[in-house]
């Protein structure tokens, strides 16, 4: 019996064991999830050997914080005896645009120039951009530290933003991991 001509033909399967078929959605991209080490490839920059534990992303904050804290505390002692000896709004403005503009250097200014602060340094970490592994922008650094800066203010938001990497999947990103469209730590 022959087949019209008129109705495509149909490949030949080899013999042998059957096959499992490959799951693909269309396009060619796989359901589920990458591997937890994964990162794009990028022509000229070296592939990031994975994301960085928990451990080491929360010792980096922390030495963060105390190398920021001390830094604007020990150069701002002069305004603070400014305040102290009757400076009024003058001192305290100059107060507070040294605490943001230290607050920018030490945390959006390094991340952009070095992909990451001396703490993340220390603990071996560094802050990419997830879909290329490239170094962030400063504005996108900026944003970055200045959500951590609002979520560590605010009640439910502070205790949520560093939490969220326990559970969020595959990239482990905090939110203002998030906010900043999407970057990864990575060791």
């Amino acid at each position: 019996m022959s087949i019209p001509s008129q109705y495509p033909q149909y490949p030949q399967y080899p013999a042998g064991p059957p096959v499992a078929p490959q799951f693909q959605q269309p396009y060619g991209q796989r359901y589920g999830y990458p591997a937890p080490g994964w990162m794009p490839a990028v022509p000229g920059h070296a592939m990031p050997s994975g994301l960085a534990n928990l451990g080491a992303r929360l010792g980096a904050r922390v030495l963060d914080v105390i190398f920021w804290y001390i830094a604007y505390f020990v150069t701002a002692i002069p305004v603070m005896m400014w305040i102290d000896a009757d400076g009024g709004a003058p001192a305290v403005t100059v107060l507070i645009v040294w605490l943001v503009t230290s607050f920018v250097l030490y945390f959006a200014f390094s991340v952009r120039k070095f992909g990451s602060t001396l703490g993340k340094r220390i603990c071996g970490v560094r802050i990419v951009r997830r879909e290329t592994a490239q170094p962030l922008g400063f504005w996108r650094a900026v944003g970055r530290e200045a959500f951590w800066l609002l979520a560590a203010v605010l009640p439910v938001l502070g205790l949520l933003n560093p939490q969220w990497c326990c559970w969020d999947k595959p990239y482990k990103q905090c939110l203002h991991d998030k906010v900043a469209d999407s970057t990864a730590v990575v060791r």
